[in-house]
């Protein structure tokens, strides 16, 4: 009798649900890689245009440093500018997660003006980037951070800072005569300017704001000049 070849049996195919799995598996790296290239683009872009601004850097240089795809910004951000602007946004974010808890738990209307200080020192000095990107875009007349929404003002610390003084003018421990836009603009910039001028001061007047004991001793002469200029004082 002659031997009868066997046929091959093909394969089952997979389940579906396997297959259904297996599509979500793939979907959720694409979502994550999608974000993580975006987040990639902003870094990349808040180094330069810290270092440059925003008209020396060009989004070849993003892209390449990026390694992304040039269309990618495009994507994202619509054009050169709206990426700056999401630089910005992102950079007073940061800032405004620090304000808002500045007055919790502060045991007097003076300890919470104090807290302003240490606590933009120390943002300050953590985050060069947003310094020069602030003077930037200063130099730039602004025009970026008007079309980032308002939740970027001083509203919600002004907010906060107005029952504050209040509270110090009632109690007698700030003066009577204190503006809140303008208290919040001093402590800015007596904050803003061991940083914003850093370089300057170390040739002019020999302080290196760079070194720690410098930056400390800085800190304690703005909250001495805050405790005399806002603060009254006992007898």
């Amino acid at each position: 009798m002659p031997k009868i070849p066997k046929t091959p049996v093909p394969p089952l195919p997979a389940p579906l649900s396997n297959t259904t799995a297996a599509t979500k598996e793939t979907r959720e790296p694409r979502s994550q890689r999608a974000a993580q290239t975006r987040q990639r683009i902003i870094t990349t872009a808040t180094r330069l245009f810290a270092r440059r601004g925003y008209d020396g850097v060009s989004v070849d240089e993003i892209v390449s440093q990026a390694k992304v795809n040039k269309r990618m910004v495009y994507h994202y951000f619509d054009s050169k500018s709206g990426l700056f602007t999401e630089v910005l946004g992102t950079v007073f974010e940061r800032l405004s997660h620090v304000e808002t808890e500045l007055f919790e738990d502060a045991p007097t209307p003076g300890r919470a003006i104090e807290r302003i200080i240490f606590a933009y020192f120390e943002f300050l000095q953590k985050n060069p980037d947003f310094v020069s990107l602030l003077l930037w875009e200063n130099l730039q007349g602004g025009k970026h951070l008007k079309q980032l929404p308002l939740s970027v003002t001083k509203a919600p610390i002004l907010e906060k800072l107005g029952p504050v003084i209040e509270e110090g003018i009632a109690s007698g421990e700030i003066r009577a005569d204190i503006d809140k836009r303008f208290m919040l603009v001093d402590l800015i910039g007596i904050c803003l300017i061991h940083f914003s001028n850093r370089h300057t001061l170390a040739r002019t007047v020999g302080l290196d704001f760079d070194d720690p004991r410098v930056l400390e001793e800085g800190v304690r002469h703005a909250t001495a000049l805050v405790r005399h200029g806002f603060l009254r004082q006992n007898g």
